[in-house]
């Protein structure tokens, strides 16, 4: 390990509060029902301070595979107004093709039941499209998480029409028409 990476970890553990970056992650891993064995998974955490994590771990013999909660510490100023948020990067490469098993952003620092509730159920197929989805803010603060995934789950999850969510037919795109 080069000499900035181990004082970019140290750096990790030094701060005035605590920011949690990710709960505790599992899954599983197939190819149409089939186990996927010794496949990298990558994860890279940021926090709007600039401050970020990466690991990996892979997955086992039955294509399962987990990785820990993490927690920094941040010496960002809490500064009235400021954006603060946390950003969550999933993925593993299967065939030479990227695959997103998790990609959010939580406006927030703190531990959330329902990105621990997803996280603990990353269960992926390749057959599977990345989509958009939406689930509940538990705290009703006015709107839904949303995060980009191939895995599915069988409840609290509302897949965004992509066509919809990306359509700019009603933005007037030459500012001179009438």
């Amino acid at each position: 390990m080069s000499l900035l990476n181990t004082l970019r970890k140290l750096g990790n553990h030094i701060g005035a509060y605590k920011v949690h970056l990710c709960p505790e992650v599992k899954g599983q891993i197939t190819d149409h029902g089939k186990p996927l064995a010794n496949v990298k998974i990558e994860r890279t955490l940021s926090f709007s301070d600039g401050k970020y994590v990466e690991d990996h771990t892979f997955t086992d013999e039955n294509g399962a595979f987990s990785l820990p909660e993490v927690n920094i510490r941040s010496g960002q100023p809490a500064i009235p107004f400021a954006e603060v948020f946390t950003s969550q990067a999933i993925y593993f490469t299967y065939k030479k093709i990227e695959y997103r098993l998790w990609i959010s952003r939580l406006p927030s620092f703190k531990f959330r039941a329902e990105f621990a509730d997803k996280l603990s159920t990353l269960n992926a197929d390749l057959k599977d499209e990345k989509i958009i989805f939406k689930f509940d803010n538990r705290n009703k603060e006015g709107y839904k998480f949303e995060a980009v995934s191939i895995c599915r789950w069988d409840d609290d999850f509302e897949i965004v029409d992509k066509d919809s969510y990306f359509d700019l037919s009603g933005v007037n795109k030459d500012k001179n028409a009438n």
